[in-house]
């Protein structure tokens, strides 16, 4: 049965994703074939609307026989792989080829780091994906882009940006406010004045924390942490400020004091010592008052540094500190629920770091070692998995307190 055609006139192939969909290496064969019956299942499109994408190392890893015709499909312009250097490498290649044309992308990749700057990758249908199936062959199927620990990430550090980048207008539109003011003449009941505008500044500044907070919520609840750190910093800011004020009170107490204690010597006899005996008291209170100042900065200094904002490393393709969450925690306890301990599943390899792999696993990113990717073990998972590449996993052991879980391929567990 024919597939009904989608609207638009272009289809753009991510071809190393399509052709190691299910494989270790890519396969030229299989990236032909998925492309043909592509065109024989929406018939709305022609060899003519298709641009093929792959990566640069695409005539590295596929078989030595398929070299040939991969260079002349190059020559030809059948195929093309992004210039060097290019930003978002072969996927960003891909979707400013389809941002560009208005064209469908055929991927089984969810493309997460490009979410918060390409919502359009959401509109229904432009997405499509494929698999080949055992007896049937390649069946292809809409898709919506998978929002994972990555996509979280960047949208997160996304709406950050845009909240400072407002708070930055916000600011300059305050300061030329207040140039505004001081060249206009003071009126005359100033003290009402700047009663009746204190109400509004506050309003505002409650505005601003409270869109603050809505931005964190989602780097899996670390709101709260981020308010803290807020808070802390602006305490340590005004304690900073009121230093100098508090030396130069506290000098000029002393100064008051020095003076009274002079004028006690040359007192008279039998004249009261009232004058000095409150200079004293004053000097007493500057100290006190100096010493809690001095309190009240490193208390805020202590605050900014212990609730200052953990790094979100999830998903970026280098290694987790030790002590810091790969996943929030709702996902982590699903995830449990859901695989136990020596159980397989299906995966999507995202990322690489030094020693392994991370893994899409429903939302839940996992970790696989090199140990656990052949036997002996590989100096590099690229040699063994790709990113994209969907494939089957077992799980071999859970850490709670870090939220991760380690996998291996069926029966390599180390």
């Amino acid at each position: 049965m024919e597939s009904e055609s989608p609207a638009r006139r272009r289809i753009v192939v991510d071809g190393s994703n399509i052709a190691t969909e299910g494989r270790t290496l890519p396969s030229l064969a299989q990236l032909n074939e998925a492309i043909e019956t592509f065109l024989e299942e929406y018939r709305g499109f022609t060899p003519e609307d298709v641009t093929v994408v792959v990566d640069a190392s695409f005539g590295h890893r596929i078989d030595p026989s398929e070299v040939k015709a991969f260079e002349q499909a190059v020559e030809h312009g059948e195929m093309v792989a992004p210039p060097a250097g290019a930003v978002g490498r072969g996927d960003g290649f891909i979707l400013r080829i389809a941002e560009k044309s208005g064209a469908l992308v055929l991927s089984n990749d969810s493309f997460q780091e490009f979410h918060a700057e390409r919502p359009w990758l959401f509109e229904p249908g432009r997405l499509i994906g494929g698999k080949p199936v055992p007896g049937v062959g390649w069946v292809f199927t809409p898709r919506t882009p998978v929002r994972g620990p990555r996509s979280r990430s960047v949208t997160a550090q996304s709406k950050r940006e845009a909240m400072a980048a407002n708070g930055a207008v916000e600011a300059i539109d305050s300061d030329q406010l207040d140039e505004s003011a001081a060249e206009a003449p003071a009126p005359k009941r100033r003290r009402r004045s700047t009663k009746a505008a204190a109400p509004t500044e506050s309003v505002a500044t409650s505005s601003d924390t409270r869109d603050s907070d809505d931005a964190y919520e989602d780097v899996g609840g670390r709101s709260t942490r981020a308010s803290k750190a807020t808070k802390a910093t602006k305490a340590t800011k005004k304690a900073a400020k009121a230093a100098p004020a508090t030396k130069a009170a506290k000098a000029t107490k002393a100064v008051k004091a020095t003076k009274a204690t002079k004028a006690t010597r040359t007192t008279k006899a039998g004249e009261p010592e009232s004058t000095p005996v409150k200079a004293t008291k004053k000097a007493a209170k500057a100290v006190k008052a100096t010493t809690s100042a001095k309190k009240a900065t490193k208390a805020a200094k202590a605050a900014a540094v212990e609730v200052s904002p953990v790094p979100a490393a999830a998903g970026r393709g280098r290694d987790v500190p030790v002590g810091e969450a790969l996943n929030d925690a709702m996902t982590f306890l699903t995830f449990v629920a859901e695989h136990p301990v020596g159980s397989t599943f299906d995966g999507v390899v995202v990322s690489f770091t030094s020693h392994g792999a991370h893994v899409d696993v429903g939302g839940m990113l996992c970790h696989i070692p090199l140990r656990n990717l052949g036997d002996p073990a590989p100096q590099k998972a690229r040699t063994v998995l790709a990113k994209g590449e969907t494939r089957e996993f077992a799980l071999v052991s859970l850490d709670a307190p870090r939220r991760r879980a380690e996998l291996s391929l069926p029966g390599l567990a180390g």
